[in-house]
C-alpha cells in the first residue's frame, strides 16, 4: 500500500527529472552555438550541428538549423556573428517547442573624473550578470505557414539600469506568416538593428553609459534607437517581407504608454545582405502625447540612419555607423521646452580581427553630438553636448564552451550650457571581465 502511495507522486516527478536530465546532458559546445547581442539587444545561444540534440517530448534544444546562416553573418565569435541582419530568427520549421538561451557575468570598474567644482569624480566597482532561458513554441505546415511564439525569461543580478533585479522578461510575443516569404509579429521585441556597436559597449555596461554626469544628461549614440528598444508599457508590432535571401524589410510600429504619455511609432528598416557586404538603412517618427484629456505636454522623436559593413570570412569585419535624430517638445503649459527639443547625430565605427583560431580583438569609436533650442544671446548659440566613446576588446573561447571577454574603454563629454554655467569636461576610464556561456 505504500509503494501505490507514492507511484503518482513519481508519474508526476518524471517529467520533470527528465527534463533536468536534458538540461544537463550532452552541453553544447560554445563554437557550436549562435549568439544575439548588441547592443541590442541580447545574446542567444544553441547548438550549431543537430548531433547530441536532446529531446523530452515536444521540447527540444534549439537545432544549428534554427540560428540562420544564408549569408554570412561575421566572423565566427565576432559582434556581427552575434546578430542575424533581419533574418527569420528562430528559423524552426516543424511543430515543437525549442529551448535557447545564454548565461553572462560582468565584473568590472571605472573612474570618472568631472571637471566642474561642484561635482566629485566617482569611482565605482561592479560585478552583474544576466541568464535568459528561451522558449519557442512553433507550429509549421509543409506547405511552409507557421504560428510561432517566443518567451525570454530572465535572472538578473543587480544590473545597473533600473529593472528587477531577481526577474523579468525581455522577449515576449508571437508571430505567424510563411518562411522565408514574410510574417507578422507583435508583442515585446527590439526591432532590426542598424547602428552596430562592435565587440564593446554592450547593453547593460558602464562603457555604454560613458562619461556620465550629475549636473547634465550626457549625450547617448543615437542610432535609429528611438524606437528600437523595449521599454516599458510599449509593444510592438511590425511586417516582415523577404523578397529575396539578400534582401529584407521591416515596417515596424510602437504603441502603448510610456513614462506616463501615450505613444505611437512607425520605424521601416531595408538590409542588403550579400554576405561579404551589407547595406542597412532605417528610419523613425514616435509621437509622445499626454493621457489627460487636456493635457499639452507632447513630444515628437524622428530620425534615419545607415550603416556599411564588411566581413572576410573568417578573419576580419569591419563597419562604419551614422545616424542623425530632431526631438520636439512642448510641456504641460504648452510652451516649448527647449532643453527638451534638440537635434543629434551619431558617427562611428568598428573592427574586429581573428588572431588565431579562438582569439579575436576588436576595437571600436563613436562620437556623438547633441544641441538644444535653450538659446543665450550674450553667446550667440545653443547648448552643446559631447560625446566620445572609445573601447579595446580581447576575447577568447576556452575549451570550446566559454567565452572569456576583456574590455577597456574611454569616454570623454563635453558640456557647454548657457546663461552664465561652467563649459567643462568629463572623462572615464573602464574595464570589464565578461564570462559569457551560450546554450
Amino acid at each position: 500500500m505504500r509503494s501505490q502511495r507514492k507511484m503518482p507522486f513519481l508519474h508526476c516527478a518524471l517529467p520533470f527529472v527528465s527534463l533536468a536530465a536534458w538540461l544537463v546532458a550532452s552541453p553544447a559546445r560554445a563554437d557550436e552555438a549562435q549568439n544575439r547581442n548588441g547592443g541590442h539587444a541580447e545574446d542567444s545561444g544553441a547548438p550549431s550541428t543537430d548531433t547530441g540534440t536532446q529531446i523530452v517530448g515536444p521540447i527540444e534544444r534549439m537545432p544549428p538549423s534554427a540560428f540562420p546562416q544564408d549569408r554570412v553573418r561575421g566572423i565566427y565569435g565576432g559582434s556581427l556573428w552575434s546578430i542575424f541582419h533581419g533574418m527569420q530568427w528562430p528559423y524552426y520549421p516543424k511543430t515543437g517547442i525549442g529551448v535557447s538561451g545564454y548565461v553572462w557575468i560582468d565584473s568590472g570598474y571605472e573612474h570618472i573624473s568631472r571637471e566642474n567644482p561642484t561635482e566629485q569624480g566617482t569611482k565605482y566597482w561592479l560585478q552583474q550578470g544576466r541568464l535568459v532561458l528561451r522558449v519557442t513554441p512553433t507550429w509549421s505546415t509543409r506547405g511552409g505557414y507557421f504560428v510561432q511564439g517566443q518567451a525570454e525569461l530572465v535572472a538578473n543580478k543587480d544590473q545597473s539600469q533600473a529593472q528587477p533585479n531577481i526577474g523579468d522578461t525581455d522577449d515576449i510575443w508571437i508571430k505567424a506568416g510563411k518562411w522565408k516569404s514574410f510574417d507578422v509579429q507583435l508583442g515585446r521585441y527590439e526591432g532590426w538593428e542598424v547602428y552596430h556597436f562592435g565587440m564593446g559597449l554592450d547593453l547593460y555596461t558602464l562603457e555604454r553609459n560613458g562619461a556620465t554626469d550629475t549636473v547634465y544628461s550626457v549625450p547617448q549614440i543615437y542610432g535609429v534607437t528611438y524606437a528600437f528598444y523595449r521599454p516599458a508599457g510599449v509593444g510592438q508590432a511590425a511586417l516582415h517581407l523577404y523578397p529575396t535571401d539578400y534582401l529584407r524589410f521591416e515596417l515596424g510600429t510602437q504603441f502603448g504608454n510610456e513614462f506616463g504619455q501615450n505613444t505611437l511609432a512607425g520605424r521601416p528598416v531595408g538590409i542588403l545582405d550579400l554576405g561579404v557586404l551589407k547595406v542597412k538603412v532605417g528610419a523613425e517618427y514616435k509621437k509622445l502625447t499626454d493621457q489627460a484629456d487636456n493635457g499639452q505636454d507632447e513630444k515628437t522623436e524622428r530620425g534615419l540612419g545607415a550603416a556599411i559593413q564588411a566581413v572576410i570570412d573568417p578573419y576580419f569585419e569591419v563597419g562604419v555607423n551614422g545616424a542623425y535624430a530632431l526631438v520636439d517638445h512642448v510641456s504641460q503649459d504648452g510652451t516649448v521646452d527647449q532643453k527638451g527639443s534638440f537635434t543629434t547625430y551619431s558617427v562611428g565605427g568598428f573592427a574586429n580581427a581573428r588572431i588565431v583560431e579562438d582569439l579575436l580583438v576588436g576595437v571600436g569609436l563613436d562620437y556623438t553630438y547633441l544641441e538644444d533650442t535653450h538659446f543665450d544671446p550674450m553667446l550667440g548659440r545653443n547648448e552643446i553636448f559631447k560625446h566620445t566613446q572609445a573601447f579595446g576588446a580581447v576575447q577568447y573561447l576556452l575549451a570550446k564552451q566559454l567565452f572569456i571577454k576583456a574590455v577597456v574603454a574611454y569616454a570623454r563629454g563635453y558640456f557647454a550650457p548657457n546663461f552664465g554655467s561652467l563649459v567643462y569636461s568629463d572623462e572615464m576610464l573602464s574595464g570589464r571581465l565578461r564570462l559569457q556561456y551560450l546554450f
